[in-house]
């Protein structure tokens, strides 16, 4: 297990890396592609207690919600302050309900397919597009090494958010294995500790911390950021294992060896990303 996450990790980070310093259509087609496949496995997840979705709608959706992003982004530069306060009302109470939706117990019958198509669109795609929008991000450019090269703000944040939230995982792996003794949420995910959670909540406050000094972000902001992604980043494991236990299966599916699907992968970025684009909008 663990030589097989190595080496999706060997050929994987280097892609992502590639594809995150391309940017523009190069990051939203391969985003798309990730949208397409969450939410495949996510809709496999949610039939396993017959909770019926329109695929032929979700996703054509997921994909024009990637290529409208991506058009967007490359054009929209400055916004009003009430933007994306209205935006982060909207996404809140979108994945609130949508959360709610695909959590609820009572039986699903046929006639909800589109407004359950509409959730799942809120969990996987809304918040995907979330990374373009972070990689193109309104801020001055970074000036790092002595060379005094610039780098695009978004490239750097989008590759520092990916740092922490891998970061997170991986402390929480880490710290949970070797000392960890109290359950955190056994009646939802057996393996994770209360050790491990705040190794998680601890190690992207670290990256971010670190890492933002480099950027010129002050360390308040940092240590803000990092905590809150690391709270984000756990709520979103969380409710990815909540869907998995209610649909009676271990892994959302088994493209990525190691890791399982591309939402065990992918669930605490999904939460993550989002808060990261707003708290930097703001903050830069």
């Amino acid at each position: 297990m663990l030589l097989q996450r190595l080496l999706t990790a060997v050929v994987g980070i280097p892609v992502a890396l590639l594809l995150i310093h391309a940017g523009g259509w190069w990051l939203a087609a391969a985003l798309a592609l990730l949208a397409v496949g969450g939410l495949r496995e996510l809709y496999r997840l949610l039939s396993a207690r017959d909770m019926l979705v329109y695929p032929g709608l979700g996703y054509p959706l997921a994909v024009i919600l990637m290529a409208a992003t991506a058009g967007s982004v490359a054009v929209a530069r400055g916004h009003s302050p009430l933007r994306p306060a209205l935006e982060i009302v909207l996404l809140v109470g979108g994945v609130g309900v949508a959360a709610s939706l695909m959590l609820r117990t009572a039986p699903v019958k046929g006639g909800d397919r589109a407004l359950s198509t509409l959730a799942c669109h809120f969990y996987v795609p809304q918040v995907l597009s979330y990374l373009l929008r972070l990689r193109a991000l309104d801020a001055p450019a970074v000036q790092l090494g002595s060379a005094g090269r610039t780098f695009p703000a978004g490239l750097c944040w989008l590759v520092v958010l990916m740092l922490a939230v891998w970061g997170m995982d991986t402390a929480a792996y880490a710290v949970g294995k070797a000392i960890g003794k109290r359950k955190l949420c056994p009646s939802i995910s057996p393996g994770k500790t209360v050790e491990g959670a705040v190794a998680a909540l601890l190690a992207p406050a670290v990256v971010m911390s670190v890492a933002g000094h480099w950027l010129g972000l002050p360390l308040y902001h940092g240590l803000i950021l990092g905590a809150g992604i690391g709270v984000v980043g756990q709520a979103g494991d969380l409710f990815e294992s909540m869907l998995k236990r209610r649909a009676g299966m271990k892994d959302s599916g088994m493209l990525l060896p190691g890791h399982g699907g591309i939402l065990d992968r992918f669930d605490s970025l999904l939460f993550a990303a989002p808060l990261a684009y707003f708290y930097l909008s703001f903050a830069l």
